[in-house]
């Protein structure tokens, strides 16, 4: 019908994917409250996957080569792990909005979110030598991200819902 204004859904929500939703996520790092829709999910994920590409070849072109086991080696990669995880930090409130606009409670995707951190620094140690690692923690890390990113990218409610309205309308 002409004329007449069809109510936007999730299966027609058309801002997408861009740097202005990848920054304007990430400059709400530290807003727990409210919703988020997956597209500035995925433009804030691809702007922290070009800053570890770029902290990757920063850390392993500038950089001469270590024996491992050498206390350079073990600080260069402490330092490498503690950036990249900085990189990451902007994801948890995007986390937190992300869970609300599923309509889930946050506090089950941090913990998984933490449990794959753990798995990924606990393997980086073991790599490096500077112990011998617990058994399955890495992948219980891969399990932990799997059902993480399956719960970041569940559909929307749509609508308002106890987090609040629907970004998508708003």
């Amino acid at each position: 019908m002409r004329g007449t204004l069809h109510p936007m859904t999730a299966a027609s929500y058309s801002d997408g994917v861009s740097l202005r939703s990848g920054l304007r996520a990430i400059g709400q790092s530290f807003v727990f409250r409210g919703r988020s829709t997956r597209s500035e999910l995925t433009s804030a994920l691809i702007l922290i996957a070009l800053g570890e590409v770029a902290l990757f070849l920063a850390f392993h072109f500038l950089h001469p080569p270590t024996a491992l086991n050498v206390p350079l080696f073990r600080r260069r990669v402490a330092l490498e792990e503690a950036l990249a995880l900085a990189l990451f930090v902007p994801l948890i409130g995007l986390i937190v909005r992300r869970l609300h606009d599923v309509g889930l409670p946050a506090l089950p995707g941090l913990l998984l979110a933490a449990i794959g951190i753990a798995g990924d620094l606990d393997r980086t140690q073991v790599a490096i030598g500077v112990y011998p690692g617990v058994p399955m923690l890495p992948t219980a890390g891969h399990v932990a991200l799997a059902i993480l990113v399956i719960g970041l990218y569940w559909s929307p409610a749509i609508g308002a819902n106890r987090f609040g309205m629907d970004p998508r309308t708003a």
